[in-house]
């Protein structure tokens, strides 16, 4: 039975709130998080406590009230936990994906849902020896991945957000690959000299106003890097944003030839998570 038929029986003795439930919810590690309609929330925990009683390996339930600040750091709400000894804080968990372990607290750092079929096109996509640059690498969510399972040669990892950046560390360790990672912690745009002229391959998985980190990307790419640029787009803006990453791409002296655009999931009504590869060349 879906989350929602089930939820709703476990409360049909609220009011006439019952078509207004969660139709899905977002499982990281035993941790559970949803988002609640404005008319929910005097019943959140209520429905907190009924996630509980419905999904015996959830630890927690939290609400999604927003996101913090460019560190993207969570906003939530403790809704139901399970009694009992925890390990550390109820927010902080282990998620597994493609084999990797990642160890993270949603209060700190977020989870980028959604973008397990773009992580595995990504990982095909990497050639034997390559330099990566992961330019807003949260916890490891591209960088653990590819270090495990692709022959990259070496992968820098750069994240505004400290508490990512530690989570990161012991996401490498915890999967045996901390000798092929290197860790950077703070803005990307910091890197660009340093890193100047480095990438076989960019991922920028940053989904608003990422252009304005276009600068840094073209710096620190070789001639012929590939970059995966990811952004939020209003549905029919795509070519709009082709034409934005092109006049910017000329402006620092650089050519770019898109080699693909897809869309990897809805973001919001009437916008999608698209990601824009593109070669990325000298201006001639």
């Amino acid at each position: 039975m879906a989350f929602y038929d089930t939820l709703r029986a476990r409360l049909e003795g609220m009011p006439a709130l019952l078509d207004e439930l969660p139709r899905g919810y977002q499982l990281v590690g035993k941790v559970l998080l949803l988002r609640l309609k404005p008319s929910l929330l005097r019943h959140r925990k209520a429905i907190g406590r009924a996630v509980l009683e419905l999904m015996p390996y959830v630890h927690a339930v939290f609400l999604i009230k927003g996101m913090r600040d460019v560190e993207r750091r969570p906003v939530l709400e403790l809704l139901a936990a399970r009694p009992g000894p925890h390990a550390g804080p109820l927010s902080q968990t282990i998620h597994s994906e493609h084999g990797c372990r990642f160890m993270l607290d949603l209060r700190k750092v977020m989870w980028a849902a959604g973008n397990k079929g773009e992580k595995l096109r990504l990982l095909k996509l990497v050639r034997k020896g390559e330099t990566v640059i992961d330019m807003f690498a949260g916890i490891g969510y591209w960088s653990i991945i590819l270090a495990k399972h692709s022959k990259a040669k070496k992968i820098y990892a750069i994240d505004i957000n400290p508490k990512a950046a530690e989570f990161l560390r012991r996401n490498a360790i915890m999967n045996g690959v901390e000798s092929k990672i290197e860790i950077l912690q703070g803005d990307c745009r910091r890197f660009a000299k340093p890193l100047q002229g480095t990438a076989d391959r960019i991922i920028m998985g940053y989904l608003q106003d990422t252009e304005k980190y276009l600068p840094a990307a073209f710096a620190m790419a070789k001639p012929r890097a590939v970059v995966h640029f990811h952004r939020a787009v209003p549905v029919r803006k795509v070519e709009a944003i082709k034409e934005k990453v092109t006049r910017i791409s000329a402006k620092h002296g650089r050519k770019v030839k898109f080699l693909a655009v897809r869309r990897v999931k809805g973001y919001a009504p009437a916008v999608d998570h698209m990601v824009f590869d593109m070669c990325v060349k000298e201006k001639v």
